[in-house]
């Protein structure tokens, strides 16, 4: 209890100095002046609390420091250690960082993973499978042993292929040869775009624009291999069965207006809902009977649709430039 009574004094007492000494022979206190004492205070404090830290600590070593560091010859020059943060997906310097603490994250980042995992798109992987190819085919050329060209395929005409999908986009046309059907024309018509970039490849393979249009290739028949193994299942949904009919139709028939709008109705829907909420409460919507699998955003429900629906779209817009029609039929002509 003594302690208590002495320490409320001793706080008593400092209270009544402050207040003596901001007064300053005045009968008020600003609050001004208040928090001035206060700040200077502190500054005194933190002062002699750095002083006494630094005078009870030893000069020591940075322990933190590689010993790769104390020879300079050692380091990497910085060209390389940007490349190397980079292929890393790492930043290149971080605020206030010095070359060799810059190398010291290097070194760190090396010991914790010794080999940079490279991270690439679908596209990238095409584009760097064709150069491949292609310094494939340029060392058996010097080597003596050049590959023959491929020779050209014979593709049946639009006409043909008409007379041979007649029906496809009929809604009444049997399911079961309507997965033929399908699957045969949207071959024949990723036959004729690979023909074509074959051609123009041939014709000029070092134009960077051939190539990208070679590589969209290369990265949409592995889009569309899951699609066609599901047609020849025969396990793809009726619902985008009959929207790709549609679209094979209007293709057919050089409607690309048509075949757009049937491309957008099977990717994104035009329903209020369009991932396909049907319920949202206990009791039943107004107008629920209306969300058929048509309004539904097929491009949405899992990554292998998503790919298969884009790979479809670029046949849609090489079907437009093989088989040009009327301006009033085309999307975005002359764009």
């Amino acid at each position: 209890m003594d302690f208590l009574k002495a320490e409320l004094a001793k706080k008593k007492a400092q209270l009544e100095e402050r207040e003596k000494k901001l007064a300053n022979g005045k009968g008020y206190v600003k609050r001004s002046a208040i928090a001035e004492y206060e700040r200077e205070r502190y500054f005194e404090r933190c002062t002699k609390k750095v002083k006494t830290e630094a005078e009870s600590t030893p000069v020591q070593e940075n322990v933190n420091e590689s010993p790769i560091l104390k020879d300079s010859k050692q380091q990497l020059p910085e060209k390389e250690v940007i490349k190397r943060l980079r292929e890393r997906g790492e930043p290149i310097k971080l605020f206030g960082e010095t070359p060799p603490d810059t190398y010291l994250r290097l070194r760190h980042l090396e010991m914790q993973e010794p080999v940079a995992s490279k991270s690439q798109t679908d596209f990238k992987t095409a584009l760097d499978k064709i150069d491949q190819e292609y310094l494939n085919a340029m060392m058996m050329e010097l080597h003596g042993d050049a590959m023959e060209p491929k020779p050209a395929k014979e593709l049946p005409s639009l006409e043909e292929m008409k007379d041979k999908c007649d029906g496809i986009s009929n809604p009444d046309t049997d399911t079961e040869k309507l997965y033929s059907l399908v699957n045969v024309f949207f071959k024949w018509l990723f036959d004729v775009w690979e023909e074509s970039g074959e051609q123009k490849f041939r014709d000029n393979e070092r134009d960077l624009h051939v190539k990208l249009e070679k590589a969209k290739i290369k990265q949409a028949e592995s889009y569309l291999r899951p699609l066609f193994r599901s047609l020849k299942k025969k396990t793809l949904e009726e619902a985008i069965l009959r929207s790709f009919g549609e679209i094979a139709g209007a293709l057919l028939d050089r409607d690309y207006i048509s075949a757009n709008d049937s491309y957008l109705r099977t990717a994104i829907g035009n329903a209020a809902w369009p991932i396909g909420v049907t319920m949202v409460g206990i009791h039943a919507r107004t107008g629920r009977e209306k969300l058929f699998a048509h309004n539904v955003a097929h491009v949405l429900n899992d990554e292998v649709q998503r790919k298969y629906l884009q790979a479809i779209k670029r046949l849609m817009t090489f079907a437009q430039r093989q088989f040009p029609t009327d301006p009033s039929k085309s999307v975005e002509f002359n764009a």
